[in-house]
């Protein structure tokens, strides 16, 4: 894996904890170039400053909220000459319980972070992957028919029926992209899982989780 990751730039959201952390660790060993998206820009350095030390892995930090629209857009358009190319796309952000699981424009956060940001970033990038390239959606075990009304106008709906409806929305969006990209790039969805040791499952969920 190392020799084909090479030097190949790939991008991980949610990169700031969990899988993606789990992910970067990986992917940098295999000398990639990574662009690591998240909110917080402190975990994000730290990482950032992790795999310099311990890879001198070049990185490049997007610290961006993927409810916001516009700003996943223009973290996108301001990306610096040198990264240019996507080589390989992971939608790995997700949420399963929220605070507020509302927008301010009237949208479930759980499927906009879910199911809708993805694509949305996913469309921005498709310009800069090259066909031998690829995106890999995380989807879940977890899935449930899709009240389309409820993904558009944030209807009131419980942590666990929000999280497995939008893990189905992106699988079908997933395979849907698939078809109409059969020269490449690969598009994708993965279930990496059951309960894993990550945040959600701690927090969802109150145990510790698997490896």
């Amino acid at each position: 894996m190392a020799a084909s990751l090479t030097n190949q730039c790939v991008l991980i959201t949610g990169a700031s904890s969990g899988i993606g952390t789990s992910c970067a660790r990986m992917f940098a060993q295999a000398g990639a170039r990574l662009i690591l998206a998240a909110r917080r820009k402190e975990k994000l350095q730290t990482l950032a400053d992790e795999l310099q030390q311990r890879y001198q892995t070049p990185t490049l930090l997007l610290c961006v909220d993927v409810q916001d629209r516009q700003a996943v857009i223009a973290a996108i358009e301001g990306l610096p000459a040198d990264w240019q190319t996507v080589d390989v796309l992971i939608n790995n952000a997700g949420v399963l319980r929220l605070p507020n699981p509302v927008t301010p424009s009237g949208l479930d956060a759980r499927f906009v972070v879910n199911t809708l940001a993805p694509y949305v970033l996913t469309q921005r990038l498709l310009s800069i992957i090259p066909k031998t390239g690829r995106v890999v959606n995380l989807s879940s075990a977890a899935q449930a028919p899709v009240d389309v009304a409820a993904m558009t106008s944030g209807r009131s709906m419980d942590h666990m029926e929000a999280y497995a409806q939008s893990k189905l929305a992106i699988t079908i969006w997933t395979q849907e992209l698939a078809k109409t990209l059969p020269t490449g790039p690969a598009i994708i969805a993965v279930n990496p899982g059951s309960l894993l040791a990550s945040k959600m499952v701690k927090e969802g969920f109150g145990i510790a989780g698997n490896d």
